[in-house]
């Protein structure tokens, strides 16, 4: 028999989340790297990286028959945000990932 499964996360705070890693973006101040000369016609590229704790749920929902279960499952996970700017641009988020 065939057991279907939903799994979501839900941030018990996501706008502090957001709030954080606008902050990482917005505070980044330009370097020397228009000075910096690098082969082959490359351009320098400008990072910044953040630390950030999260804390949500894990829900967790299956259908297995006629029988319905639903999990809550609480978390704490240490995740790193990077972010990235082009020589002229603005600072864009390019990955994160859980460090748990």
């Amino acid at each position: 028999m065939k057991q279907e499964m939903n799994v979501s996360a839900n941030l018990y705070d996501p706008t502090l989340l957001r709030n954080l890693v606008e902050k990482l973006a917005s505070n980044n101040r330009t370097t020397n790297s228009e000075r910096i000369s690098l082969p082959g016609g490359m351009e320098a590229l400008e990072s910044s990286t953040v630390q950030a704790y999260i804390m949500g749920t894990f829900d967790l929902k299956t259908k297995n028959g006629l029988l319905d279960e639903q999990f809550n499952i609480p978390f704490t996970s240490c995740f790193i945000f990077t972010c990235t700017k082009e020589k002229y641009g603005t600072h864009m988020l390019e990955w994160s990932a859980s460090l748990s």
